[in-house]
């Protein structure tokens, strides 16, 4: 720091070293870091209003897969959830997972944030530019987009593989991770005493665990010394590593139909719809309805994929492999 003595006599002199010995002295006062241009790293896990983060597994039975796959997202970015930003507008589901919702917000100065709650996403502390701090127990992974206009909160609810509920917020007007904190703390709140669920109809699929509608022996025998792993809370993929994999999953969306290169199949008494990939890779996809869902048009849609990077193109090898598991899936789901 320069200064500039505009008068060299010696009673101002005693002042500018006194100002100079008060600056020095203000970064251990707390420096605004916020504005900081610095490189993020890794950042380790410290204690924030939720206490010590847990290191171990992550045992809260009210956070469970079981449960969360039952919860309801747009609550949990509801007007009211989102009162405090500013004036919120009706939540929209997803269009593509059952755990998905997402709503706009005008702040008290005319800017618009996004706020996206995504049920069972992933959760990675591991990568660089990550703050872990805790929340009612539970991590709290924070990471901010470089541009500093979005930003990912995510609450950890399963460690092995790292899943939990994840809040992401476009704002470019101001803090788009303070915003996120602020949801997740209220999200958090909820989840821990009486969260909005699905609707238990019957045959539904939003409480059915993907990783256990296919049998074991059938998987085994598609994808040898295969093991499961949940994507989502909704999704599941049985594989020895990375390739080849078989993928279950339910989702909310329009009725398959026989289009864009999909042909319509009969599978153990179903009209499925069966679409080979594009590449030039083993790939086949089946789909088919399940029931009728909640919102609009909507049905519940099973999905089955086979993809094996180390065979080549095969419609009738790929799609049967898929169809066998298919025929499996369809013979444990709850009926109707």
């Amino acid at each position: 720091m320069h200064f500039v003595l505009l008068n060299a006599r010696r009673r101002r002199i005693a002042s500018v070293l006194a100002l100079v010995a008060a600056l020095g002295a203000l970064p251990a006062c707390g420096q605004n870091l916020g504005k900081s241009n610095f490189a993020r790293t890794t950042v380790a896990a410290e204690a924030g209003p939720g206490g010590e983060v847990p290191s171990g597994d992550i045992n809260d039975p009210a956070v469970t897969p079981a449960v969360l796959r039952t919860v309801d997202p747009c609550p949990l970015v509801s007007k009211e959830a989102l009162s405090s930003l500013g004036t919120p507008e009706d939540p929209i589901p997803g269009s593509t997972s059952f755990g998905a919702c997402r709503a706009k917000v005008t702040d008290a100065g005319g800017k618009k944030l996004t706020v996206g709650v995504d049920i069972g996403a992933s959760t990675y502390t591991s990568s660089q530019g990550v703050t872990v701090t805790a929340v009612e127990g539970l991590p709290q992974v924070e990471r901010k987009a470089k541009d500093g206009k979005s930003c990912d909160v995510g609450i950890m609810t399963l460690r092995k593989p790292e899943r939990g509920v994840n809040f992401s917020v476009t704002y470019d007007g101001g803090d788009p991770c303070a915003a996120a904190r602020s949801v997740a703390a209220k999200a958090v709140k909820s989840l821990h005493s009486s969260p909005a669920k699905f609707p238990s109809s019957a045959g539904t699929l939003t409480a059915v665990d993907p990783c256990t509608v296919a049998d074991a022996a059938v998987l085994g025998e598609v994808v040898p010394h295969g093991a499961t792993s949940p994507t989502t809370f909704h999704s599941c993929d049985w594989t020895p590593g990375s390739n080849p994999r078989i993928s279950i999953g339910f989702r909310p969306g329009l009725a398959p139909q026989e289009r864009d290169g999909t042909k319509k199949v009969e599978i153990a008494g179903v009209t499925a719809y069966q679409k080979v990939g594009s590449g030039s890779d083993a790939e086949c996809k089946l789909e088919w309805a399940h029931k009728p869902w909640v919102v609009d048009d909507d049905v519940e849609i099973v999905s089955v994929i086979y993809k094996n990077y180390d065979e080549k193109k095969d419609e009738a090898a790929s799609c049967g492999k898929a169809v066998k598991i298919a025929e499996s899936v369809i013979s444990k789901l709850p009926k109707p």
